[in-house]
């Protein structure tokens, strides 16, 4: 029986932590990045709005947890603790992912318009 309790409160205790993560920080959605072959230079500027405000809000993601964890003092488990790296290191690596996206786009639209990569950048 103490095999099967302790188990089931490790998971209750992840379950709660990761909810009261969701429901405090609000992780933001990755924008879509034209194709920078097959779209217009209007589409890509509006494209880099879009990607600079999801970088805001991705920061803003990011120290919710940090505030979060730190809210969390001498409560904070180790459930709670990888929960916490796992979901900045994903928002991390996708903001990254995101921009590099966004760049080869832009590569890629300003070699189909003949334009130097050194020009405007």
């Amino acid at each position: 029986m103490k095999r099967l309790c302790i188990p089931l409160f490790l998971m209750l205790a992840w379950s709660i932590a990761t909810a009261e993560v969701a429901s405090k920080c609000k992780r933001p959605m990755r924008p879509s990045i034209p194709d920078g072959e097959a779209t217009t230079e209007e589409k890509l500027i509006e494209a880099r709005s879009v990607l600079e405000q999801y970088l805001k809000d991705g920061d803003r993601f990011l120290v919710c947890l940090r505030e979060f964890e730190d809210s969390l003092g001498d409560r904070i488990t180790e459930v709670d603790g990888h929960t916490l790296v796992d979901k900045y290191k994903g928002m991390v690596e996708e903001m990254y992912l995101a921009g590099d996206e966004f760049n080869i786009a832009l590569r890629r639209f300003k070699l189909k318009a003949g334009i130097d990569s050194d020009e405007g950048e």
